[in-house]
């Protein structure tokens, strides 16, 4: 892994009963985690961005279904930084559409 890039491991486990199963972790060389600057945004942006990530990443390996805690983390030498913790069920559910989101008649 390259030390100048955008190393991040990314570990997810898959919850059965009260416990907790180590089922892949994936090493990445990836900037995504680190495009929003503005503080009051970040949190919500590497939520969204690790989802998207373990998604795709889950649906590559056929993973089984369940409930799944995934734990992102920067890479840097010598040093593991813990970046965001999300809990997700796999597969995933249709995103549900808010009327708010329905485009307006004639517009797209």
């Amino acid at each position: 892994m390259d030390v100048w890039g955008y190393p991040h491991e990314l570990e997810y486990r898959r919850e059965v009963g009260a416990t907790r199963v180590h089922e892949y972790t994936e090493l990445v060389d990836d900037m995504g985690f680190v495009l929003e600057h503005r503080s009051e945004r970040y949190a919500g942006w590497t939520l969204r961005y690790g989802a998207a990530c373990a998604h795709d990443f889950l649906a590559r390996k056929h993973a089984k279904p369940g409930s799944y805690v995934v734990s992102v983390f920067r890479l840097f030498p010598g040093v593991r930084k813990h970046v965001v913790t999300l809990r997700m069920k796999w597969p995933a559910q249709p995103a549900e559409i808010r009327p708010t989101e329905i485009a307006a008649p004639g517009r797209r």
